[in-house]
């Protein structure tokens, strides 16, 4: 029997192993790992905490294996990488998107991939939240969601947008803002290969757990493509990049 996954499950820690319903067409075979999921078709195979470890792969579970892939992939995350600093103009950039329409909500349908120029963003007070990667556990469960309940907040502060970035593909990152009911309120743009964020000193190496090049964990606040606020995590965790940061920081 299958059924979507509840949410509070994810948010009690406890893994939940994945696979494609029957008769799912296009989907490949999903589990809690990072990069699975290129479309909306995640149905929960066990509502069990005893999930097959094979399901319950992380950053931390790697590193667990090998304190040194951990210690070097977080070294990759030096703060004297940044390159940005409140004050700065970012530099122009593209990035891909696929725009919520009520027809995303059917599951079987992908959408049409956009482009989206940091031009528009002229004259408007943007929230810019970089995740390493969706479906991620601290990601998923801790950074985005708040950014989503505290949503009238933000727009009582003057946000025009709020936006995630992150290096995984458009359809991946669509399809994440789907599961987490984002909509049409917060955007959900792709950084292919994390080329914008390196240009701020904002990607970091993790192909020691086979990740390869992803956005740090940060945030940004932008008025007029002026740089109003920078948070960048200095390790695990989410403190100076979450919603209630950048909240006061407005």
């Amino acid at each position: 029997m299958y059924s979507r996954v509840p949410l509070n499950l994810l948010r009690a820690n406890r893994a939940v192993g994945f696979t494609r319903s029957p008769g799912a067409q296009g989907c490949r075979l999903l589990t809690t790992s990072p990069g699975h999921m290129t479309d909306v078709c995640y149905k929960v195979a066990s509502s069990s905490p005893r999930v097959p470890a094979r399901h319950r792969t992380s950053i931390t579970a790697i590193g667990a294996r090998n304190p040194s892939v951990l210690a070097r992939t977080y070294a990759s995350n030096a703060m004297s990488d940044i390159k940005v600093k409140v004050g700065d103009t970012i530099p122009q950039g593209t990035f891909t998107y696929i725009p919520y329409t009520p027809e995303l909500e059917n599951n079987s349908a992908c959408g049409i991939p956009a482009k989206l120029n940091t031009d528009e963003w002229k004259g408007k007070k943007v929230v810019l939240v970089s995740v390493p990667g969706a479906f991620t556990p601290t990601c998923h469960v801790n950074h985005i969601p708040p950014f989503l309940e505290k949503y009238d907040e933000f727009k009582k502060k003057g946000v025009d947008v709020i936006a995630i970035v992150a290096a995984n593909d458009a359809f991946v990152l669509s399809g994440w803002a789907r599961f987490l009911g984002l909509k049409d309120k917060v955007l959900a743009l792709s950084d292919p290969n994390a080329r914008w964020s390196a240009q701020l000193g904002l990607s970091q190496d993790l192909s020691a757990v086979d990740f390869g090049t992803r956005t740090k964990r940060y945030a940004l606040v932008l008025d007029d493509l002026k740089v109003k606020y920078v948070g960048v995590e200095p390790e695990r965790g989410v403190t100076v990049s979450g919603a209630d940061a950048v909240l006061a920081a407005l």
